[in-house]
C-alpha cells in the first residue's frame, strides 16, 4: 500500500485500520459460507420431509382406493342379487330411470 500523508492519524492507525477491515472481511465471508450450508441443509431437509409425507398420502391414497373398489364390488354384488330376486321391479326401475333422462335431455 502506498503512504500517504494524514492530517488527523498516523500511519500506524491507518494499518491497523486497514488490517481490522480485512479480518472484517474475512469474518463476513465464514458468515457467508456458513449461511449457505445452513440453507443447502434446510433445503435437503425440505426435499427429505416433502418426499415422506408424498409416500405417505400415497400409500393412503392407494388404501382408500383399495377399499373403494371393494365397496363397489360389493354394491354390484347386492345388485344382482336385487335383480335376480325381483327382474320385474329391476326392469320398472330401468324404464323409469329411462323415461326420466330421455325427458330431462330432450328439454332444451
Amino acid at each position: 500500500m502506498a503512504q500517504t500523508t494524514m492530517t488527523n492519524g498516523t500511519s500506524s492507525d491507518y494499518k491497523e485500520l486497514s488490517d481490522q477491515i480485512a479480518t472484517l472481511k474475512k469474518d463476513l465471508a465464514g458468515i457467508t459460507d456458513l449461511l449457505g450450508d445452513i440453507g443447502a441443509r434446510r433445503k435437503d431437509e425440505t426435499i427429505a420431509s416433502a418426499k415422506v409425507r408424498a409416500e405417505h398420502l400415497r400409500d393412503r391414497s392407494s388404501e382408500a382406493l383399495s377399499e373403494a373398489q371393494l365397496r363397489a364390488a360389493d354394491a354390484q354384488d347386492q345388485a344382482l342379487e336385487a335383480i335376480r330376486r325381483q327382474p320385474g321391479t329391476a326392469i320398472g326401475i330401468a324404464v323409469g330411470i329411462g323415461f326420466l333422462a330421455g325427458f330431462l335431455s330432450g328439454r332444451k
